[in-house]
């Protein structure tokens, strides 16, 4: 018994030390380039000179962030931030009560409408056939255009109604006997208990239209609309002139407004996390 347990911590052991190694390495990969943006966008233009890939500080300025927040860039963050903001609340408040509604297993037609929706998930109709829908609903070059067409993530919406599914039916029962209608149900009961898949549901949303490009360059057609993501594309392909005053554009302003690209996410995702690995597992689990 005493050799087993032995072998059995040694083999412990050794996993821990190839897990820890196997982590370590993924940190590295993941924590480098992060770390590059950010030397890379403190140094001056002569530490970027010749493309060099920055790991050690060799000098510490904000001209580049003064430069960045003085320029036209701000009006694109501006417009990302805004849409961002807007575009997640529609998603939020169309994904939620479709969530919960497709929980309840006494709605009628449940079983169809959820073979509809993962249908979507596997097949997707096109590019084509998207332009001109949003084409014919006269959505083209508007913010609409790039909220409602994407405004609902079937991802999403699978793991919010897992998640709801879980809740007892008991104290829907008991609310409904409290006099309660539906909206007041998922408003009084259902949200407070549903905060952890809301929360990690949010981030998702938020990031996806906070990084959201192609359908922006599909659908706006005002530069003054373009958003962050499109103004960030065209700078790193761009070799000079951005700012309208004759100068070269450096790796150095490059990574500043990639750093202030990164910024939204970066804050919102403290206030999240707590809720965030717990939501996913009972969503990705139950229903």
């Amino acid at each position: 018994m005493k050799k087993n347990a032995f072998r059995e911590s040694r083999g412990r052991r050794i996993f821990t030390i190839i897990n820890r190694i196997l982590l370590g390495g993924i940190c590295f990969v993941v924590v480098v380039p992060i770390w590059n943006v950010l030397i890379t966008s403190l140094a001056v233009d002569a530490d970027v000179m010749g493309n060099e890939y920055l790991l050690i500080p060799h000098s510490f300025t904000l001209i580049n962030y003064v430069r960045v927040l003085n320029s036209g860039y701000m009006i694109a963050f501006r417009n990302s931030l805004f849409t961002a903001t807007l575009g997640t609340i529609f998603s939020i408040a169309v994904t939620v009560p479709m969530g919960y509604a497709l929980a309840q297993k006494q709605l009628i037609g449940r079983n169809i409408i959820m073979k509809l929706v993962v249908f979507t998930l596997v097949f997707d109709v096109g590019i084509m056939p998207f332009y001109m829908v949003v084409r014919l609903l006269g959505l083209i070059n508007t913010w609409a255009s790039i909220i409602i067409p994407v405004g609902l993530s079937t991802f999403n919406l699978i793991i919010v109604k897992n998640f709801m599914a879980g809740i007892p039916v008991s104290l829907i029962e008991s609310a409904t006997l409290d006099g309660y209608d539906d909206l007041s149900v998922l408003i009084k009961i259902v949200l407070p208990l549903s905060v952890p898949i809301i929360a990690a549901v949010t981030l998702f949303y938020f990031v996806g239209h906070w990084n959201r490009y192609f359908e922006v360059v599909m659908f706006i057609n005002d530069s003054r609309k373009y958003t962050l993501q499109v103004i960030l594309r065209s700078l790193i392909f761009q070799a000079d002139d951005s700012l309208g005053g004759g100068n070269y554009v450096y790796n150095n302003l490059k990574m500043a407004v990639m750093v202030l690209g990164m910024l939204p996410v970066l804050i919102i995702y403290p206030f999240i996390q707590k809720h965030f690995v717990s939501g996913l597992m009972v969503g990705g689990i139950k229903g």
